[in-house]
């Protein structure tokens, strides 16, 4: 009996390490891939928001950076090299206007000597090929100035021209063309106010109203695409900029001596006569240097000279 016990036992034992020699069944083996991708199904999701989040959070600390070094160019004085506040109007004679961005598609075939980009690197230390194009294969530091980690060109755009400030937005799609279009760029304020007052941030905002008619309603369906509440929004990141604009009142109390003020790199831009008591500047962006000479004739002599931060007053007597 004893024996008879140990042989049954010696047999179950050898057809378990017969079977777990031979493997799963193909029944088992089905019911295991069903789990598996129905946990993939679930989690897969979850997996791409925190790999897109992330990535939004890396752009966004990239445009924090430029958003830096492009306000700090603010008070450059070689506006054609360096100052990106370099605008029709607010420069000398002898400048260069910068080049801002003026379409939302269309990527950076060229580096131009005042594209916005161009100074950035400049400001950087670069020294950018001109006329090549600001790809990884020709010109990498650029490159990762000019676009975004995902292949798509970062935008600056220039505010329309208004009282008290100048307004820039920088811009940056962290999506594929295919799953996210913009609007086509429009040279006006109400194209610019669209973006600069839309809520980006929230990953349950809506698209800017003003969209509508300008996006087809596949595209702009695709912006409030998402699941849980959640809008595909937040994939926008955009960094709003604003130089401060001032004016410089001159007091010249001087019974002979004419105040001669100079800034945007242009010498004698505004003079205040003799005796003529408080005149003002028409606005000066912030930054620029002001320089003031006094004189019976230009140029006189240089009574001063400052990098304009506030609305000054000035007075000769």
């Amino acid at each position: 009996m004893v024996l008879y016990s140990y042989a049954h036992s010696h047999r179950l034992l050898r057809g378990n390490l017969l079977r777990t020699v031979r493997g799963f069944s193909l029944l088992e083996i089905v019911l295991v891939l069903f789990v598996l991708g129905a946990l993939a199904a679930a989690l897969a999701p979850s997996v791409r928001d925190i790999v897109e989040r992330g990535r939004r959070d890396a752009e966004v600390r990239s445009l924090d950076e430029l958003a830096v070094a492009i306000t700090t160019s603010f008070e450059q004085t070689d506006l054609t090299n360096l100052n990106i506040a370099a605008l029709p109007g607010a420069i000398g004679g002898g400048d260069s206007a910068t080049v801002f961005s003026t379409s939302t598609s269309a990527a950076y075939t060229t580096t131009g000597t005042n594209d916005w980009f161009t100074k950035l690197a400049r400001l950087r230390g670069l020294t950018p090929q001109l006329g090549a194009s600001p790809v990884a294969t020709v010109q990498p530091e650029l490159a990762r100035i000019a676009f975004n980690s995902a292949g798509n060109p970062r935008l600056l755009f220039v505010g329309p021209d208004e009282t008290g400030r100048q307004r820039f937005l920088l811009v940056s799609l962290m999506a594929r063309s295919e799953q996210l279009a913009l609007p086509v760029f429009e040279n006006n304020a109400a194209w610019f106010d669209a973006i600069w007052q839309n809520d980006w941030e929230s990953r349950t905002a809506t698209p800017p109203v003003y969209w509508s008619g300008r996006l087809t309603p596949a595209q702009l369906a695709a912006w409030s695409a998402g699941s849980a509440g959640m809008t595909q929004v937040n994939r926008l990141c955009v960094r709003r900029i604003v130089l401060p604009k001032f004016r410089v009142t001159v007091n010249n109390n001087h019974p002979t001596e004419t105040a001669f003020v100079s800034f945007n790199n242009t010498a004698n831009a505004f003079t205040a006569a003799a005796n003529i008591g408080a005149s003002v500047t028409p606005e000066i962006l912030g930054g620029r240097l002001v320089i003031i000479n006094r004189g019976t004739a230009w140029p006189g002599v240089e009574a001063l000279r400052f990098t304009l931060r506030e609305n000054p007053t000035i007075t000769l007597q």
